[in-house]
């Protein structure tokens, strides 16, 4: 297991286990079918990360890595809710952070949230459909953004931009795109697969 004290980007992610990933999911689709769509979600994020200096913030098992990013500086995500993880990595150092479990994520994605903070955008926010977000930057971590959240819930961003405006920060929203929680957004993933529109960077 490698291991670095900073980065350009974090992402965030669970070990690819049977049964411990995208449980809502598997709920109604099962568990081997909602980890196989989380693996591939797992590796477009991957591919998107990848000209970027990346560490993968796992929770779960730490030996799965060593199959699925090999050559990938891995760090243990800290105990507590999301918002505290987040910060933590940005403690770190990392400008960025994203979830794994978001079909068009890519490195022009990441690299236009990059360029944006090196402008000297206090905040940039890439939004979900389901009004979360999958990526957050900014160049100076600042712990309030991410106090008194409704994680998982519609709320998230609102709450967030909310809380960005008491701070007087500018925040940047990137174009909205959308992550893999239900069976309609499973549905929706296998229909643009075949499309061959997810797993690009």
């Amino acid at each position: 297991m490698k291991r670095t004290k900073s980065a350009q980007v974090a992402l965030l992610a669970r070990s690819p286990v049977l049964g411990q990933v995208k449980q809502r999911l598997a709920r109604d689709i099962g568990a081997i079918k909602a980890l196989e769509c989380y693996r591939l979600l797992l590796q477009n994020a991957l591919e998107a990360t990848r000209p970027f200096t990346t560490t993968i913030w796992y929770e779960g098992s730490a030996e799965v890595w060593d199959e699925i990013a090999p050559d990938q500086p891995l760090k243990e995500q800290p105990l507590g809710d999301l918002g505290h993880k987040m910060l933590t990595t940005l403690n770190e150092g990392t400008k960025l952070v994203i979830g794994a479990d978001v079909p068009l994520m890519s490195a022009n994605y990441i690299h236009t949230a990059l360029d944006l903070l090196a402008s000297q955008q206090d905040v940039v926010v890439g939004p979900t459909e389901d009004g979360g977000y999958c990526l957050i930057g900014m160049n100076e971590p600042c712990a309030y953004l991410f106090e008194h959240i409704s994680w998982g819930s519609e709320r998230v961003l609102e709450q967030t931009l909310s809380r960005a405006q008491d701070l007087g920060l500018q925040v940047f929203l990137l174009p909205m795109l959308w992550d893999v929680d239900t069976s309609v957004d499973y549905q929706r993933w296998k229909q643009e697969i075949l499309t061959d529109t997810v797993l690009r960077v």
